[in-house]
């Protein structure tokens, strides 16, 4: 498994957890849990759409020269 795949395996599950935290305390009355646990899953949504953008950027072929083009300009 490589780096960005470990670290989108551990942002989803603090999503998962982050999930189950927030309706445990949406169950149990504590609004300010609740609040902290959508925060945290926020900040994981957002950092696995950093990891996408980085794996897709890594995995993009340099673009093709046209035919009769030199590399030199």
């Amino acid at each position: 498994m490589s780096d960005w795949q470990h670290e989108l395996r551990n942002e989803l599950n603090l999503i998962l957890y982050a999930n189950s935290v927030a309706r445990q305390a949406l169950v149990h009355g504590h609004p300010e849990d609740v609040r902290a646990g959508l925060d945290r899953i926020d900040a994981a949504v957002v950092q696995c759409g950093a990891l996408l953008d980085r794996m897709a950027t890594a995995a993009t072929p340099p673009p093709a020269h046209p035919a009769g083009a030199t590399q030199g300009g």
